[in-house]
């Protein structure tokens, strides 16, 4: 078992746990926790529970020109191959702007990583080389970790969040549901996405400058993780570095990972997250927060400071270490 009371490892299962509170006016919170990898009879489960509460959920929308080709994506090879046209669209616009800003923006830590990365593509797989090449002429954007977390889906016989819960042909037809999340659609609704490109590859401010640095390292550093599985054989002992280090990610190593990823991340969501549930609870005895597992402890400290208490909880499997 851990500390961290939002999730749960016996050596044979790794649960995740909703924990619930209630203030003062009989108000629930459910805090229902998501890992982004795991069994397709979990999110069943979760989804089960929710069942017709209010639920604010997150789902991260980035821009992309093959955006709405990509959502019907149902795996690593369809979402590769979907991607494909858009990342060498970018590539072919932005190639030369890339390569002088990895020329000359790079800090040495970030420079250590990818020489880190460079040393293991004797290592790489066919997928792993096609992650990395899309990776490279899309300036390491975060849309990519994505298809690194199908690569390990890939690999472990599991699945993911975003392709079995169906965030385009379902949820938006629950009226229960809320989307709490950034869309980058919206906040660049009156913006020339070339020109802004153009600028931040170019005359970057010392914030979207370490914002991107930030992206590159988490996206970097995520490629040598799946180098790691890869070389770890079997799907068991695959399952097994997986739930430990998502167990260490979010216990000794969380402040680590929170103070080298871009803000927006996690301090830009959770105050979404704040402000959707202090307009919720002001008309509603019982609401959902959907979200995934590394934003809980914040939300949870969020609740304590407006005087929520804790209520009770539930446990839900999110994958066994031995395959089925």
């Amino acid at each position: 078992m851990t500390d961290f009371k939002f999730l749960d490892y016996d050596g044979t299962s790794l649960f995740s746990n909703c924990v619930v509170y209630q203030n003062e006016r009989n108000v629930r919170v459910h805090l229902l926790p998501v890992i982004h990898i795991g069994d397709v009879r979990y999110y069943a489960e979760l989804l089960n529970y929710i069942q017709d509460r209010i639920c604010i959920f997150e789902k991260l929308n980035l821009s992309s020109s093959n955006i709405d080709k990509q959502k019907f994506a149902k795996n690593l090879d369809e979402y590769l191959e979907i991607a494909s046209p858009g990342v060498e669209e970018f590539w072919s616009q932005y190639k030369k702007l890339l390569k002088k800003f990895y020329k000359k923006f790079l800090t040495r830590d970030v420079k250590l990583i990818w020489k880190m990365v460079k040393k293991e593509f004797k290592n790489f797989d066919e997928d792993i080389q096609k992650i990395y090449d899309d990776c490279l002429k899309t300036g390491f954007g975060i849309q990519n970790v994505f298809p690194i977390q199908l690569y390990l889906c890939k690999i472990m016989n599991l699945d993911h969040q975003m392709i079995t819960i169906d965030y385009e042909g379902d949820i938006p037809h629950r009226t229960n549901w809320i989307h709490a999340d950034l869309d980058f659609d919206k906040i660049t609704e009156n913006v020339d996405i070339f020109d802004l490109v153009e600028e931040l590859l170019t005359e970057p401010s010392p914030e979207e400058l370490e914002t991107l640095l930030k992206q590159m390292s988490l996206v970097l550093i995520n490629i040598l993780g799946i180098v790691e599985f890869r070389e770890t054989s079997g799907i068991s002992k695959r399952r097994e570095l997986l739930a430990n280090g998502i167990i260490q990610g979010l216990t000794q190593k969380f402040e680590e990972i929170k103070n080298s990823t871009p803000e927006y991340i996690f301090e830009g969501r959770n105050s979404i997250v704040e402000e959707r549930i202090l307009n919720l609870i002001e008309d509603h005895e019982e609401i959902v927060v959907f979200y995934g597992v590394a934003h809980m402890s914040a939300i949870e400290r969020f609740l304590l400071n407006q005087g929520f208490s804790f209520k009770t909880q539930q446990s839900f499997e999110a994958f066994k270490i031995e395959e089925n």
